[in-house]
């Protein structure tokens, strides 16, 4: 059983602790993509990338670099913003407008979206009609449990389609595809606690993680994490002290702990799992009929 890899491809400033705090940005990520696929290559993983549009207006060969990897290129927004500050009109604006950039290139339009800071949930499902009509086929952005900004409590654990009523629900008739990301029922808490990316991939003890996916595969489904691809390459933001004493204590803490350690981490669940990406998956196991 192949686990999923995703890499959510957003500016520093877009992280959602940091960019309330600061107006500017570091326009760094087009920039660390080379060394990300470089690690990916070292480590023989592909991923979904999902990609945040206005990076890619600012760096438009970064997804032609992705795809010629053999990598997936996902949606992750136009601007980041969370789809509780959207509404259906500006959200297909958003994909307009990330579809227009496309268009330039000589690249498919994608599959795949991650919502901004996992924002899906049962406010926010008009959001998956949208991606219907504009012939998505997956979401990405339910974490089956709730957590300090996001999360979905009871919802399934394994990839279903989700019913537009109820995201906690399985519909079989349903045209839209989740892939929820990984969380881990404790045995001594008896709750789940998200185990994906981000800071929890930087909190947690990575053989907690190896346990996590161990756990979800032999149910027989594949645990999906993801990493921003700034956490990959920190060094790029590390240098910002004056980032780091706006954000004060809390904000700091979740943004930037352990982030000197995340990128061996990743190494280390990427050497003990064999990692695709999720378009790789659906084809494999004729999800899509």
């Amino acid at each position: 059983m192949q686990c999923l890899l995703s890499i959510d491809v957003e500016d520093f400033f877009h992280a959602e602790y940091v960019k309330y705090k600061v107006n500017s940005r570091c326009d760094k990520s087009g920039f660390i993509i080379p060394e990300v696929l470089e690690f990916l290559d070292n480590m023989q993983a592909k991923a979904t990338f999902f990609v945040v549009g206005e990076i890619f207006e600012k760096s438009p060969e970064i997804l032609e670099q992705i795809q010629e990897k053999g990598h997936e290129i996902g949606f992750h927004g136009y601007s980041h913003t969370c789809l509780d500050q959207l509404t259906p009109k500006s959200f297909q604006k958003e994909i307009d407008k990330f579809n227009s950039i496309l268009s330039l290139t000589s690249l498919e339009k994608p599959i795949g979206f991650r919502a901004p800071s996992l924002s899906l949930n049962n406010n926010t499902k008009w959001a998956l009609k949208v991606l219907q009509k504009n012939n998505f086929l997956y979401d990405s952005s339910i974490c089956p449990t709730k957590s300090l900004l996001y999360g979905v409590s009871k919802a399934p654990i394994k990839p279903y389609k989700v019913s537009f009523d109820d995201v906690t629900k399985e519909n079989n008739n349903g045209k839209i595809w989740e892939f929820p990301v990984l969380t881990f029922k404790l045995p001594l808490i008896g709750f789940r606690i998200p185990m994906a990316g981000g800071f929890y991939l930087r909190f947690f003890p990575v053989e907690l993680m190896k346990q996590a996916l161990k756990k979800i595969i032999s149910k027989g489904y594949p645990g999906l994490i993801y990493v921003h691809s700034w956490e990959i390459c920190p060094e790029h933001i590390l240098s910002n002290h004056l980032v780091k004493h706006k954000l004060g204590f809390f904000r700091s803490f979740v943004t930037y702990y352990n982030i000197k350690k995340s990128k061996k981490k990743l190494k280390k669940l990427l050497s003990n799992f064999k990692f695709t990406s999720i378009k790789n998956y659906i084809e494999k196991n004729n999800f899509i009929q």
